[in-house]
């Protein structure tokens, strides 16, 4: 008779041989250019994909949220998708940003068929445990050495000179007794919800899909100001830590930035981790560049292989 030693290491041969095809994008920000769901969607099409994964920042906007992943829905086997901090943007009266993470926004995005690992819905496709938070920032990934530049009290208010970050207008986070949480504390949930779905058993190699980037690989550096100010809104460590840990986990994909990414993780134990980021951005971002946004979609549409 086979120990359970064997036996689990028969598991993890079989599904190392389950391969996955993954469409991966974020940030498509359909409220600047409408066209490029469509696009988006005949891109993921026609690189057929098993599963498609988009992680956040499509818009607040609940009922154009919901078309928007509806037309993405047919274009891929499966589909997985994370809120960004956009799409948890309120107002001062009326539903909160918990309340859309946690009610509003997985219930539009199942209703357009969409998987939704964000809320605690056990997600196994194709072989593969798919995880995932927004995940949020704690200023951990700044540029430490600015320091001397970038106060603490610079990113408790979201202000440095001309640039004020919108979350500390547009997101309204309550904790359980209703007083609103500063950043690190909503990050702390976050990490807590990430933590509780990687408890989970099971041998399943794991896909981690966050909006904010766990690690600083990510993060764009450019030792300038004001333009380094903005990676202490970028993410974690905390996450990055906690996704580094797991032996299981194979590959992260994030948004937030909007400078595609594709980096090796190397980590104490177990295989490097596969960490992507491939957003679509802003229109005066390509325009910038002399892109299309048909051009953009195809540089951000970016398909993985596990």
């Amino acid at each position: 008779m086979a120990s359970s030693t064997q036996i689990g290491e028969w598991r993890r041969h079989a599904y190392a041989a389950v391969a996955i095809r993954i469409a991966i994008t974020s940030d498509l920000h359909v409220d600047h250019h409408a066209d490029a769901i469509g696009l988006v969607a005949e891109a993921v099409r026609r690189a057929e994909p098993d599963v498609l994964v988009v992680a956040g920042d499509l818009t607040a906007d609940d009922a154009l949220l919901e078309r928007s992943l509806a037309t993405l829905r047919p274009s891929a086997r499966e589909a997985v998708f994370v809120p960004g901090n956009h799409d948890l943007w309120v107002r001062k009266e009326g539903p909160t940003s918990r309340d859309r993470y946690e009610r509003i926004v997985p219930a539009r995005a199942r209703a357009a068929g969409f998987r939704t690992p964000f809320d605690g819905s056990p997600t196994e496709l194709f072989g593969h445990r798919f995880v995932g938070v927004t995940g949020w920032y704690d200023y951990s990934l700044r540029n430490r050495a600015m320091d001397g530049t970038f106060t603490q009290a610079a990113y408790d208010s979201g202000n440095f000179g001309v640039l004020q970050w919108a979350d500390k207008l547009r997101i309204r986070w309550p904790g359980v007794d209703g007083v609103l949480l500063d950043d690190p504390d909503i990050c702390t949930q976050h990490v807590a919800s990430l933590g509780r779905q990687l408890a989970r058993p099971g041998e399943l190699p794991i896909v981690v899909v966050t909006h904010h980037l766990p690690f600083a690989e990510l993060c764009t550096v450019r030792q300038s100001v004001p333009w380094d100010f903005l990676n202490g809104f970028m993410g974690s460590q905390r996450l990055g830590a906690l996704i580094a840990a797991d032996p299981r986990v194979r590959l992260t994909v994030s948004g937030h930035t909007h400078f595609g990414k594709d980096v090796t993780i190397a980590r104490a134990a177990g295989e490097p981790i596969r960490a992507i980021v491939s957003p679509l951005g802003y229109p005066r971002e390509y325009r910038y560049m002399g892109l299309t946004l048909a051009e953009r979609v195809a540089q951000r549409v970016t398909i993985v292989e596990l």
